[in-house]
């Protein structure tokens, strides 16, 4: 997984304030340690965080370690289910 340990904990922190019991999880290119480069691709699951809230994660994220490519995904499990199910089975739980 190439995400560091301090990447990790930020973005937990700031998902948790919004929904303590969010579920995070890496998907995509982050989660192959051979590959180089690449979005960061987080899934988030939660029925509380709204797209409205990824702003705010997303902006704790760049002022800590710069501006990236920082995807987010919710899974409110209402909507996407076929993407989500698809992302679940190649993730790395956070």
């Amino acid at each position: 997984m190439r995400l560091s340990k301090l990447e990790i904990h930020n973005l937990k922190a700031q998902t948790l304030q919004i929904d303590p019991k969010a579920q995070l999880s890496l998907f995509g290119s982050r989660t192959d340690d051979s590959k180089r480069g690449g979005d960061i691709d987080i899934l988030i699951k939660s029925n509380v965080i709204r797209n409205q809230d990824l702003s705010k994660i997303r902006l704790c994220f760049f002022e800590k370690f710069g501006e990236q490519k920082l995807d987010i995904v919710i899974d409110d499990q209402q909507h996407n289910q076929a993407f989500i199910q698809h992302i679940k089975n190649h993730s790395i739980s956070l």
